[in-house]
This record gives structure tokens, C-alpha cells and sequence, in this order.
């Protein structure tokens, strides 16, 4: 009896092993197509990767000509404003629904990006383009987010996810010198006088 549970539970295992084998195993014909399909999607990283890199060369050596791509959306009252050497984003601001409450200046400012960027919290889906509207203290030189919105394209276009800050609890931050916050800061109570 004892003999016939050791063969029992021997072929059980070796069923067993079997199976586990015959799960893990795959014809020739899988793994020749699972090979070109990977060869395949290796082959179009690789020239995803080069066209990305061309076009960043290319940003890098004319900005402005990835800029004049996008649409200066006038009728809002936008104004081209800066773009960075690399070309990787550009940045407008409008005069529309301008205010000034005392030292404290409202504008609306406007961010787009050559290449989709990876939003944290509300923003957590990819974005290339952004409008804030900002607070300016001009007396005490610091900044805060009322409004951003994010869009998954350019030119203020494609889906949009936005955050909103509560007036009353939006952290102000200060300006630091010699950065673009510095800039539209300089601009907003400039142009708010």
C-alpha cells in the first residue's frame, strides 16, 4: 500500500513538473514572433529617440522657430514673452483682466512646453501647456497661484485638469532674483501702474 502512494504521489509530481513546464514552454513559432515583435518595438524606441533628439537640436539652435509654431492667441490678448535657449518652453502674459488692489497685482500667464511634461497632485496625467492666474504683492515682492490650469496640448488645447487655491489660504511665495518668476513679477507691477 505504502508503494503504491510513493508511486502515486511520484507521478503527481512528475505531472505536476509537467505541466509547470508545459505552461512555461512555448512553440518556436511564439517565440519567433514574440522575438520580432520585440526587435520591432526596440527598433521604434531607438527612432523615437532619434527624432527627439533631432528636434531638440534643432529647438537648441533657433528657439524661437519651434515658437512661431504655436498660436500667439491674440484675441486673448497674449503676448509673446520669453523662451528658453533650449527651446524647451515658452512663455506669454496678457493685459486681459489685469488688477490692481493696492500693492497686490492679478494677471494671467501663460506657459507652453516643446515636449509634454509629467504633472504631480491634481495635474497627475501629462500636460504642455499651463495658464495661471497669479497674485503679485509688488510692495513685499512675493507670488501665489490662484487658478492653473493644465492642458494635454499646446495652444491651450486638449483635456485640462485644473487646481485652485483658496484666496484666503494660498501660500505666498517670494521672488527670487534672476529668475523668470522674477521677470513676470517685474513685468506685472510694471505694467500695473
Amino acid at each position: 500500500m505504502s508503494m503504491i502512494r510513493g508511486r502515486i504521489g511520484l507521478f503527481a509530481m512528475l505531472a505536476a513538473g509537467q505541466w509547470v513546464q508545459a505552461a512555461g514552454a512555448q512553440t518556436p513559432e511564439q517565440q519567433q514572433m514574440w522575438d520580432a515583435q520585440r526587435a520591432t518595438a526596440l527598433a521604434d524606441e531607438k527612432a523615437r529617440a532619434e527624432r527627439l533628439t533631432q528636434e531638440r537640436e534643432a529647438r537648441r539652435a533657433d528657439p524661437l522657430a519651434w515658437v512661431r509654431t504655436l498660436d500667439p492667441m491674440t484675441a486673448g490678448g497674449w503676448e509673446f514673452r520669453a523662451v528658453a535657449t533650449d527651446g524647451s518652453w515658452a512663455a506669454y502674459i496678457t493685459h486681459h483682466q489685469m488688477k490692481r488692489t493696492g500693492s497686490v497685482v492679478t494677471v494671467w500667464l501663460r506657459q507652453e512646453y516643446a515636449e509634454p511634461q509629467a504633472g504631480s497632485g491634481a495635474s497627475s496625467g501629462k500636460f504642455s501647456s499651463v495658464v495661471q492666474k497669479m497674485q503679485y504683492d509688488c510692495a513685499k515682492n512675493r507670488a501665489r497661484a490662484l487658478l492653473t490650469v493644465y492642458y494635454s496640448g499646446n495652444d491651450l488645447q486638449g483635456s485640462e485638469q485644473s487646481e485652485e487655491a483658496d484666496p484666503k489660504q494660498a501660500v505666498w511665495t517670494a521672488i527670487v532674483p534672476g529668475t523668470r518668476d522674477e521677470l513676470d513679477f517685474t513685468w506685472a507691477c510694471g505694467a500695473a501702474k
